[in-house]
């Protein structure tokens, strides 16, 4: 009885050594290496506007963008390190939400926080705003075209100005 006891926690500390092993090997791996550098700029604000027709009523928005330096993250995917940011809204809201009916919503995209405040090659006219459904919990990371918006939802994005990013 005692000799089985003793195989028995073998094989299930073997079993637990060959599915946790090989992911804590990738997490001690990533996680010695060097962090990127620390960005100079840490914390920007971003005004915006925009302007949408629902139900055929004109709505706008101004908010403003604020993003933090929320220190360093890594990938298993890419086997690196990258720096985090932390996007909030000034308005308190945690979204900007265009439609809401029960458990589902459609959440207005205001932007990456690359553009602001990091060294990218991203153009303020190559960003384009999008929507993206939600569904209680979940966001679809699909767009969702205009002709859905307009067709589907009655809504319809009509002007988006983003603040200037900062200069470095």
């Amino acid at each position: 009885m005692k000799k089985l006891l003793i195989i028995l926690s073998f094989v299930i500390i073997l079993l637990i050594a060959i599915l946790v092993g090989p992911w804590l090997l990738l997490y001690l791996g990533i996680s010695m290496q060097d962090n990127p550098p620390k960005p100079a700029i840490t914390y920007g604000e971003f005004p915006f506007h925009l302007e949408y027709k629902f139900n055929n009523q004109l709505m706008v928005i101004d908010d403003t963008v604020i993003v933090k330096f929320d220190g360093f993250e890594f990938s298993e995917g890419s086997s690196s390190k990258y720096v985090s940011w932390k996007q909030t809204l000034a308005s308190g809201n945690k979204e900007v939400v265009l439609y809401k009916d029960g458990e589902t919503s459609l959440i207005f995209s205001v932007g990456i926080e690359n553009y602001h405040l990091e060294d990218q090659s991203f153009n303020v006219d190559t960003i384009t705003p999008d929507v993206n459904k939600k569904v209680g919990r979940m966001t679809s990371i699909k767009e969702i075209p205009d002709y859905e918006l307009r067709d589907t939802y009655n809504l319809e994005l009509i002007k988006f100005n983003y603040g200037e990013p900062l200069k470095k």
